[in-house]
């Protein structure tokens, strides 16, 4: 979505609810020494922006409001946050010039390339961002931050009410053509796929399919923004369509679109907490890995993770961690270790890892892989000092130096 955040002191903006008065506990939610003339350069996923905004403002204490946007098919049909600045135009000019609003792609390859600080998307690396990191002799720090989920969905006058993860397999692949196949009326179908890289797009592939080859089917018509597959269906009533559950239920409300159970698992917010519908996805923070660890960036990136961070997860409307109460300073602090001999790193903690990035003292990664248990062989090191990031499935990081002899 290339929509700026508008203050809202304009009166074409129709606000939908108010959020200034803050709660006592949310006022101790702050980041020390963060101004408005240090805020990160910070980017992200079209569906993150929301969380985004409201995190700058709770830090900075502005104000903020939902309010209904000026998409212009449907008006009142989807709601945005604008924010009322509080401060000199100085700081105004510095803190929007810091809110980057591009999408999931261009926000990773803006972190890699050094132009922005932070990133809050809807997902990972991609492939192509892997690659693209790879050749540039970069790698990123990512830890989960929040819940989100992939939302399949019809046209409202559609009387499908759920699908079974194979028959979503089979009609992306083009052997299911017809609703009559999947208990509907005898019409052919029409899916709709996301554009390449897209956040959404990425999850479907990866996680749905699973390398099964999808037909050749169109990219959405009106555009590659978060509110195109909405008019889509609502345009289209044979059609069948995939978005994030966030997008879905607190920026469109479900106007123009019916959301599908998918394995008998109904689409709602409580499934996504309980961990029962079957895809769950990962709002992630990034940053780079050679980050300064003294920068407002990087103490961003930890406080996420805090039961701070998490407040304002929560606030913003995204589903918070599950048994997040460490954040990186508290890993830190004891609640977990990383040991190195004869080879192997070990990590002792109560959170399961999740992945472990290991980089030369100037910076650059000599390793890094997913772990699937507390302990992992590294290649043979040059001797020297060399720093480790295990990140946790529960959002916090551990970190180390170890010293290979």
């Amino acid at each position: 979505m290339r929509l700026k955040i508008i203050f809202v002191s304009m009166l074409a903006l129709i606000p939908v609810m108010s959020c200034t008065d803050s709660a006592e506990e949310s006022a101790k939610d702050t980041v020390e020494g963060l101004t408005p003339m240090n805020f990160p350069v910070m980017d992200g996923s079209d569906s993150t922006t929301p969380l985004r905004t409201i995190l700058m403002c709770r830090l900075l204490g502005f104000d903020y409001d939902w309010v209904g946007s000026f998409f212009l098919q449907n008006p009142d049909g989807f709601k945005w946050v604008v924010y009322n600045p509080n401060c000199s135009d100085e700081e105004s000019k510095r803190i929007a010039d810091c809110m980057q609003e591009n999408n999931t792609h261009q926000s990773f390859i803006n972190l890699i390339d050094g132009n922005v600080e932070l990133i809050i998307a809807a997902r990972g690396l991609s492939r192509d961002e892997t690659e693209y990191a790879n050749n540039a002799g970069v790698s990123l720090m990512e830890k989960p931050i929040a819940k989100d989920a992939l939302t399949f969905m019809v046209n409202p006058e559609n009387p499908i009410s759920g699908l079974t993860t194979e028959q979503i397999q089979k009609i992306y692949t083009g052997e299911i053509k017809s609703w009559k196949d999947v208990g509907g009326i005898d019409t052919v179908m029409t899916p709709f796929i996301r554009n390449r890289n897209s956040g959404s797009q990425e999850k479907f592939e990866t996680m749905v399919m699973g390398g099964l080859e999808i037909d050749d089917f169109p990219e959405w018509q009106i555009g590659e923004t978060m509110v195109t597959p909405y008019y889509q269906i609502e345009e289209t009533t044979t059609g069948i369509a995939y978005t994030p559950y966030y997008y879905f239920s607190v920026i469109a409300e479900a106007h123009t679109a019916k959301e599908l159970a998918v394995d008998g698992v109904s689409m709602t917010k409580e499934n996504i907490a309980n961990g029962t519908y079957p895809y769950i996805t990962d709002v992630v923070a990034a940053v780079r890995a050679d980050a300064d660890r003294s920068s407002m960036a990087y103490k961003l990136f930890e406080f996420l993770t805090t039961p701070g961070g998490q407040r304002i997860v929560e606030e913003s409307g995204y589903v918070p961690l599950a048994g997040s109460q460490a954040g990186v300073g508290d890993a830190e602090a004891g609640s977990g270790a990383v040991t190195f001999s004869d080879g192997w790193l070990r990590v002792e903690t109560a959170v399961a890892p999740q992945s472990v990035i290991v980089a030369d003292m100037e910076g650059r990664t000599v390793f890094s892989s997913v772990m699937t248990s507390g302990s992992i062989r590294l290649p043979q090191l040059e001797a020297g000092v060399y720093e480790v990031w295990v990140m946790l499935s529960a959002g916090g990081v551990l970190t180390a130096k170890i010293t290979v002899e």
